[in-house]
Order: C-alpha cells, then structure tokens, then sequence
C-alpha cells in the first residue's frame, strides 16, 4: 500500500523555519492596537523572507464582545499562485469573541494567528517548491463542507481525527510546541492531539455510518485529483487507502497511517526538545577540571578543557 501523505513538510535537516515567527511579530506589530480597541478591520500585508514571500496578504479581523472567550482561524488559498516568486491571492480571517484582554487571551490570539500564517508559508511552499504535499491542503479545505453533508456520530469523530493527523496541521501544531518551548511555555494542545490519535477506535458500522464514510472517501479522492495533473502521482492516489471499496479495511488501513503519525510526532517532538536543550543548556563534564599542580599538568588535559569551554561556555553573556 502506497500512502499518498508523506513527511516532507517538517524538514529535520534544517529545522524549523524562523522566518514565520517574525512574520508573526510584523503583523501582530500592525493589528495590536485595533485588536487592543476592539476594531475591526482588513488589512493588506507584504511579507519578504528568504523563505516565505507573499504580496499582499488579505488579513480580516473581527471581533464580538462576548463572555465566551475564544479565537478562531480561518486560511483561504485556493485561488492563490506564485507570481515572480510571490504568492498572491491568499487569506487569513480572525474571529474573536471576548469580554475583557489579558496577557494569557492575547498570546492565545497570537498562537492562532501564527498557525494560520505557518499554513500560508506551507502553501507557499506546496506552489512553490513541492516542499509540502498538496493532499494534505485539499483534504483541509473540504472537511467543514463534509461536516454539513455527514449524519452520524462516528463520521464526525472520524473527521475529527482526519484533521488533526493532517501533515500541514501537525507541522503548524509542532512549530508551535517549538515557539512555546523557546519561550518556556506549555504547549498542551500537541498532547491533547497525540491523546486523541491514540485512542482512534475501529468499530462495526451500521447502515448509516457505512453510507457516511463512503460519502468522505469519495468526496475526499476527487478533492486529492482536483490538485493534481501529474499522472505518476495520480497513480499513487488510486493505489491509495482513499481507493479502498470495503469501509473495515479502509479503516484498519487508515488506523494503520494514524499510528505512522503518532510515531512521526513523538519523532519530531524528540527532535525539538534537543534542539531546545543544545541551544539553551550548557552540558557540564564532571571529567573535565584544572590541575590542581601545574607542574604536573598534560597538555592534553588543557585541550579537552579549551575544547569544552568553546562547546559548552560560548554562548555565556558578556557583563
């Protein structure tokens, strides 16, 4: 079985891109007061980073003053391109509902802010070096139009656990339990996903259940060839779990991809606490020590000790 999503969206030879955490700060910089004064607004913005270019980004921010605090997210890309290089045409609508700011609210509305801006530097990559794999985007786009057409409990569950294991929403989720690490912040909500992936459950459909995932499999493969006319590639799409007529071994199948993914997440999360350990945590070799009698000193002991200080000590601040 060939699986027509793949990991190259979280690439681990470079790490995490810095440029979409200070293209977070550039925007934020430019709604914070209207946010701050409960003002709604569209603005346009430029964004010109190594890695990331888009011209004219289309950011909408509503706001309503309720007691229910919450933010959401919404990105729009299909009718974006890459022209010279710059992606055009591209979205990002706020929602917020709140009573009263404080700090913990306003670093919430960042956190969905950046997540939105993290699928747009991914869409640009999808258009612009098959960075990223375009499935994952189409089957995003349609899953509320299937929420509206799906009757049963288990087909919204089922949906559920298809989007929080798509590739470009877990290399947002991860990106963000990176920038919260940096800034010694909990970031629970990957948890809570690994939780939910975890615990995905296979069951015997009923009539209904069985009509309901049909529906989200062939709405899902036709949404998957909508974005593609390369026909090596379509070729894997037909071979995919998506083309599975029998609802029990597509879902055994699909149980099967989830646990790939809860094995890439724990893998990716491993990698990000390293780096977070490597930059922040000076590595102290209890070996490594001054002679107490210089007359009686190796020289090789003095070059393990300058090795370690240039290691461990270089990043030390300077009084």
């Amino acid at each position: 079985m060939k699986y027509i999503v793949k990991y190259q969206n979280f690439n681990e030879s470079k790490g995490i891109s810095d440029s979409c955490d200070k293209v977070l700060y550039k925007v934020w910089n430019l709604i914070e007061d209207d946010i701050l004064l409960k003002k709604e607004n569209t603005i346009s913005v430029n964004i010109d980073e190594e890695d990331f270019k888009v011209k004219e980004l289309k950011l909408k921010y509503s706001i309503t003053n309720s007691e229910d605090k919450n933010c959401y997210g919404i990105t729009d890309v299909k009718n974006s391109k890459i022209e010279e290089n710059y992606l055009i045409n591209s979205k990002i609508e706020l929602n917020i509902n709140i009573d009263e700011f404080n700090d913990e609210f306003i670093y919430y509305i960042k956190s969905v802010l950046l997540h939105e801006l993290l699928h747009i530097f991914q869409h640009y990559n999808v258009l612009n070096g098959n960075k990223f794999r375009p499935e994952s985007f189409s089957i995003g786009s349609i899953l509320q139009q299937l929420r509206k057409n799906v009757n049963t409990k288990y087909a919204n569950y089922f949906l559920d656990i298809l989007y929080y294991s798509l590739p470009h929403e877990l290399s947002a989720q991860l990106h963000q339990y990176y920038l919260y690490k940096i800034d010694k912040r909990e970031y629970e909500k990957i948890e809570q996903i690994l939780t939910l992936l975890k615990k995905f459950k296979i069951k015997s459909l009923s009539t209904d259940e069985n009509s309901d995932i049909s529906f989200i499999k062939k709405h899902i493969l036709n949404s998957i060839k909508f974005y593609t006319d390369n026909k090596n590639y379509l070729s894997n799409v037909d071979k995919s779990l998506w083309n599975i007529s029998d609802n029990s071994l597509f879902l055994a199948e699909f149980k099967k991809l989830i646990n790939k993914r809860i094995k890439w997440i724990d893998k990716k999360i491993l990698l990000i606490n390293n780096k977070i350990i490597s930059k922040n945590d000076i590595k102290y070799n209890e070996t490594i020590f001054l002679p107490s009698n210089w007359d009686d000193h190796n020289y090789f002991d003095i070059i393990d000790v300058y090795r370690f200080t240039i290691n461990n000590l270089n990043d030390c601040p300077k009084k």
